[in-house]
């Protein structure tokens, strides 16, 4: 017996050890990942949270017996201020607002009890305002969370790590009481009851922190991916990545019902401007088409740049005709693009191809479609705008015949 007396308050001091340990291991791994990107401040207010709970921690074990009601504000205000810096950079990478009113009157109130608790000695109304302010304000986290758009399986499991978090606070007095009924208020019942707090806690920090990494690094490699799907100089997607996005765009406006229609453009004589110009005037023709096609189009409509001199554009919840009056606006405003030579601009124009995307059709078919119209376009002259008319699908076997089915879109005056 004597050991087992022995056995449990070593235990609790191993638990109550590692809590601090593991939130400064993380708060420093976040602060790393945020020194390399140090753009993103929501890994900073991350890396913060775990250091707070870290500090606070050691006060709670270590310090708390020391200090008077002021200390004791001072301690939850750090503990809240690191929970508040997490649901701030995670509502944040989400696109959340935070209801910083909310958040506040609930701090606000918590350090008013715990000051009067704390001045008069009631140790357990003091552990019972910790406990439920900080679970209530988890819950608010959570709460905001769970309506924002989850983009990663990391960020389904932080909303539901935070509940389990939330729920801990505040069932944690109770269980208190029920461990001093059932184990007795003796040093082996608390060290057990200790012992079980700290494993919980030590569990809860590890899911948390390991789901908001996991949302970093997830982020990052999305991005990676997103630059790799970027043609360089016109800063448009790349083929392969604008088709893939048509075909779930497509999908996605079969499902809504939405219209959606695609444009092909392609700069005339690109040839002449390389071989008389110089590639580098050649390149800053193809920069600035990409430029105006990005500062013209809205954030649900796709560009990309198909190869050379062509470029793709998929507009969403657009039928054929205003499909083709944003291809004429584009056609008119790109001689105006600032490539000069001499000091003079080049003025390059573009032909265009346009149709909409009917039914259950793949990418391939209203591609040739569109192309189509721009080979149309192209041989009547170029720097034109032409539309496919007819409502069934072209022969595309046989594109001379398909180009007897567009019609030239007149120029706006």
């Amino acid at each position: 017996m004597v050991q087992t007396k022995k056995k449990g308050p070593m235990q609790a001091q191993i638990f109550t050890f590692v809590i601090p340990a593991m939130a400064l291991i993380f708060a420093i791994v976040l602060g790393a990942m945020w020194w390399q990107r140090r753009d993103q401040l929501h890994i900073l207010a991350y890396s913060y949270c775990f250091g707070s709970m870290a500090a606070g921690v050691v006060i709670n074990i270590w310090i708390m017996g020391a200090i008077g009601p002021i200390g004791l504000v001072g301690y939850h205000i750090l503990s809240m201020s690191g929970i508040i810096a997490m649901m701030w950079g995670a509502s944040r990478r989400a696109g959340q607002d935070i209801p910083l009113l909310a958040y506040s009157a609930t701090v606000v109130v918590a350090c008013i009890l715990l000051g009067i608790a704390g001045s008069v000695g009631d140790i357990p109304t003091m552990k019972l305002v910790q406990n439920t302010s900080s679970g209530l304000l988890v819950a608010l986290a959570a709460q905001n969370l769970w309506h924002a758009e989850k983009r990663h399986l990391a960020d389904r499991a932080l909303v539901w790590v935070l509940a389990l978090f939330s729920g801990f606070g505040l069932v944690r007095p109770v269980l208190t009481d029920l461990a001093a009924v059932l184990f007795g208020d003796g040093e082996q019942g608390m060290a057990m009851l200790t012992s079980l707090h700290a494993l919980i806690m030590t569990v809860m920090i590890t899911l948390m922190a390991l789901c908001l990494i996991s949302s970093v690094i997830a982020d990052n490699m999305a991005e990676q991916r997103e630059k790799a799907a970027i043609d360089v100089l016109s800063g448009l997607r790349i083929r392969h990545a604008f088709e893939s996005e048509a075909e779930l765009t497509a999908e996605k406006a079969r499902v809504e019902k939405v219209p959606l229609s695609l444009i092909v453009a392609d700069i005339d004589h690109f040839k002449r401007v390389n071989d008389k110009w110089g590639h580098p005037k050649g390149d800053a023709v193809i920069e600035g088409f990409g430029d105006l096609i990005s500062r013209t189009l809205r954030d649900q409509d796709i560009a990309g740049r198909l190869g050379g001199e062509e470029f793709g554009i998929l507009v969403w919840d657009c039928p054929l005709d205003s499909a083709a009056i944003l291809a004429e606006r584009l056609r008119e405003k790109l001689p105006e693009i600032d490539v000069t030579t001499r000091g003079k601009k080049l003025g390059c124009t573009a032909s265009f191809g346009v149709t909409d995307w009917r039914g259950d059709e793949e990418y391939l078919s209203v591609f040739k479609r569109a192309d189509a119209a721009l080979y149309k376009a192209k041989n009547a002259g170029r720097d034109q705008v032409f539309a496919a008319q007819d409502k069934a699908s072209f022969p595309l076997e046989l594109p001379g015949d398909a180009l007897n089915n567009v019609i030239p879109i007149p120029r706006q005056q």
